[in-house]
């Protein structure tokens, strides 16, 4: 017996091994392959793509003086753009459960108007930011409830609120309102400043409320049971990721839509800080600013996958493409060609990435 039992074992011990597929990783290396594929690739390329810029910026612009890497052009590049980050953020809410809200833009020209006609109405001031930022929270929340409860698609819905919107500014005003209100000046106007000369930055009121939206947007996508929804919504378009989780998914889709509007009616503010004036015009092309910050910021636009500071990193990518090509002294249409650029190489890579997560 032992004679056949050491037989036995000696020939296990002989069997060939089972042979692994050729070209594919163990399962621990696949799954890590993934999951960073996923969370943190599209993330990392725009992370690259704005240290190249800067690379070519430095190597281009600075002088002995002059560095073209400085807090001036971060605190120039936030100046200019927090209308476009506080949009932003709103859309990567939208975007991230698989929707769209095509509405922003034109919910910006209709704040401005509304403020505009309201402060020269003589209404205090705290009542005007206030009925601004609720009418962008209105329009969300039609947008979402036409989503959820009636099941119209996102793009249609978000339409129809766009030439709601659009009209609505026209019956307030086909004209430029300018804004004089002191107060309102005043607040536009309030900044810090450090540095002197060449070296002189700030930091504004619309820098100050961009980044409190963008922290509180942080902790409320990766520290709350809301965020969690929020990327369940877009793991699958029937919800069943959510509902395996326990969570409310039909109150999670609408709150997206009333947090993007609200973020617009926000941004209308900004924008108005901005200008000074309100414009029926104003914001026209504004939501495709906005999808385009958020897809080369890294979130995937078939939604579950992308991150906050993304976002923030795309805006200041797009913002960034605007400086270069003003300081090459080329026409300003370039920048929509180089945008254009940009934003194909990141649909591309999203492309590559979600075939791999098929795979």
């Amino acid at each position: 017996m032992a004679h056949t039992d050491t037989a036995r074992g000696a020939a296990e011990e002989a069997r060939p091994a089972p042979r692994k597929a050729p070209g594919r990783p163990t399962p621990r290396g696949r799954s890590l392959l993934t999951r960073l594929d996923r969370r943190f690739l599209p993330v990392v390329g725009t992370v690259i793509t704005l240290v190249l810029m800067l690379g070519i910026g430095q190597a281009r612009y600075s002088t002995e003086s002059t560095s073209f890497i400085s807090m001036r052009l971060f605190s120039n590049l936030l100046v200019d753009n927090s209308y476009l980050l506080v949009l932003a953020i709103g859309m990567t809410f939208v975007i991230l459960t698989g929707g769209i809200d095509l509405s922003v833009g034109a919910v910006v020209a209709l704040v401005g108007l509304a403020v505009a006609r309201l402060l020269i109405a003589g209404l205090p001031l705290p009542v005007v930011l206030v009925v601004g930022v609720l009418i962008g929270t209105l329009c969300g929340l039609l947008i979402g409830i036409m989503v959820q409860v009636f099941d119209i698609q996102p793009f249609i819905a978000s339409l129809a609120v766009m030439f709601l919107a659009r009209g609505l500014a026209n019956v307030v005003s086909v004209q430029s309102l300018g804004i004089s209100d002191p107060n309102f000046a005043a607040l536009a106007g309030w900044s810090l400043q450090f540095g002197e000369g060449s070296t002189l930055w700030r930091i504004s009121i619309s820098m100050v409320i961009a980044m409190v939206l963008l922290a509180f947007a942080f902790y409320l996508l990766h520290y709350t049971r809301f965020g969690r929804t929020v990327y369940g919504l877009g793991a699958g378009d029937d919800g069943s990721a959510v509902k395996l989780m326990g969570l409310n998914g039909e109150r999670t889709r609408i709150l997206v839509y009333v947090i993007s509007g609200t973020c617009a009616g926000v941004a209308g503010i900004l924008f108005a800080f901005y200008t000074r004036s309100g414009f029926n015009l104003t914001g026209i092309g504004m939501e495709l600013d906005a999808i385009a910050a958020v897809v080369i910021g890294g979130t995937l636009l078939a939604g579950g996958v992308g991150f906050i500071l993304g976002t923030a990193t795309g805006v200041l990518v797009y913002g960034l493409i605007q400086v270069l090509i003003a300081r090459e002294g080329l026409d300003s249409w370039w920048t929509r060609v180089f945008i254009g650029v940009v934003l194909l190489a990141f649909v591309v890579l999203q492309r590559a990435i979600t075939v791999r997560r098929r795979t």
